[in-house]
């Protein structure tokens, strides 16, 4: 991704989280956050990506914090967040506010900012908007001139293919696009999955398991904990992320079996009888 160092950079020196723990932190003191938040935007990413992922990795935190910069610092820039639903818009949208004042603390300034609602900010200075929408409103982001588009639990939408054609149509040649989301079973999501990853959209796909951010101990504690429910929430590949969420007609021991059992062909070619 073009600037990546300076924009880890920025985020590092100028925001600050507050984690799972309810503790304030920078975004570098969260460990293995950090670790993934980092590798994400100096090797992975390329800003049209596709994440699928296990369950908070701070992915999302790190999203938010890459278009605030571009609200602080890029004028004329238009950032667009689109959540599952309007609850969760508004906890993304606080989570920007937040990155907002400890930048303002800690550079000791005020931003101008003309709109500042539960669903928009507006930065006066520079002509740059922060907006949070739902895709509860299938035609989000159309007739709008998008910077960044961040697509938040994807596969959680009512309509993604309706989100993706309304969206992905507003976003201008050089935006950043990022559609990231946990699992959701075998719904459209999958479908789009496989194809960015045969190369059928123009998408990166990245998968990010639980065994690349938990410890080995703590995983060990969730299986206990959760039982049948463990891959839901920790996959370590994405077909396990797929099988072991949403409602599948088969049950999902058993494909989990087969996942673990299937061996690859002796040989390849054609068979002749």
């Amino acid at each position: 991704m073009k600037n990546a160092q300076k924009y880890l950079n920025f985020i590092k020196d100028n925001f600050l989280i507050v984690t799972k723990d309810g503790e304030i932190k920078r975004f570098d003191e969260t460990e293995n956050h950090w670790r993934i938040q980092s590798k994400f935007i100096l090797e992975d990413a390329t800003g049209r990506d596709t994440i699928l992922k296990a369950r908070q990795m701070g992915l999302s935190s790190v999203i938010l914090a890459l278009f605030a910069v571009d609200f602080i610092a890029k004028p004329n820039s238009y950032s667009m967040v689109v959540a599952d639903k309007s609850d969760n818009a508004e906890d993304l949208l606080a989570r920007v506010k937040f990155y907002l004042k400890s930048f303002e603390e800690k550079n000791k300034v005020k931003l101008l900012l003309k709109y500042n609602s539960k669903y928009e900010l507006y930065n006066e200075e520079i002509n740059s908007t922060y907006k949070i929408g739902t895709a509860e409103n299938r035609e989000v982001g159309r007739s709008k001139s998008i910077f960044n588009l961040h697509l938040s639990e994807f596969a959680f939408y009512p309509d993604p293919e309706a989100v993706l054609r309304s969206a992905l149509q507003a976003v201008v040649p050089r935006g950043k696009i990022f559609i990231e989301t946990t699992a959701n079973g075998f719904n459209f999501f999958k479908t789009f999955w496989e194809e960015c990853k045969q190369g059928l959209r123009d998408f990166n796909p990245i998968f990010y398991g639980a065994s690349q951010f938990y410890s080995k101990e703590f995983l060990e504690r969730k299986k206990k904990e959760l039982k049948g429910y463990y891959l839901q929430e920790y996959p370590d590949s994405d077909i396990e992320s797929f099988i072991a969420s949403g409602e599948l007609y088969f049950a999902k021991e058993s494909l989990k079996w087969y996942l673990d059992n299937v061996r690859e062909p002796i040989k390849e070619g054609v068979i002749y009888i």
